[in-house]
């Protein structure tokens, strides 16, 4: 439902105002992910994009962010904005989500794999998930070691090297 009405059905004084200034505010979203699509089809080519046969490392990026390029500019152009819900608190607790995921990827650069993604579940587990300590210490220390032989000794991934890895030696 958006906007209030009043017993009659008409809107409510002062709505009308409220939902023209707003109206638009569905399309930041999507305008952003049309940046974010742009800047990364521009930083994947620069990668090199290589052959078919001999994919360089930009080609995997370079074709997911043309699907995001194109969903973006699709959302911007097709959607109307009853599809979207109104902006609430939890809508902060979403932005927040994302910020943090920008905080993992400056973690991640600076201390490698395990302290940032320690650091990272124990932020998605305690905050945005509302666990107790107990469990959040427990499932931050056993997932980042599951994801680590995952992604490191399993599929032989090449992170950067982080604090763990000075002290032990990789």
């Amino acid at each position: 439902m958006h906007g209030s009405t009043s017993a009659s059905g008409a809107p409510a004084e002062g709505t009308a105002d409220r939902g023209h200034r707003w109206g638009q505010l569905h399309r930041v979203a999507p305008l952003l992910l049309l940046v974010l699509g742009v800047v990364a089809v521009i930083g994947s080519r620069r990668l090199g994009l290589g052959e078919l046969t001999a994919p360089g490392p930009g080609l995997w990026p370079f074709i997911v962010s043309l699907l995001l390029t194109g969903t973006a500019v699709a959302l911007l152009v097709l959607d109307p904005a009853e599809d979207y819900e109104p902006w609430t608190r939890g809508t902060l607790r979403i932005i927040a989500g994302l910020v943090s995921l920008g905080v993992f990827i400056l973690l991640f650069q600076a201390f490698g794999f395990v302290v940032s993604a320690f650091l990272m579940l124990v932020l998605w587990l305690r905050v945005f998930g509302g666990e107790s300590w107990r469990w959040t210490l427990g499932l931050a220390a056993g997932g980042t070691a599951v994801m680590y032989l995952l992604f490191v000794e399993l599929l032989g991934v090449p992170f950067p090297d982080g604090l763990v890895d000075a002290v032990i030696g990789g």
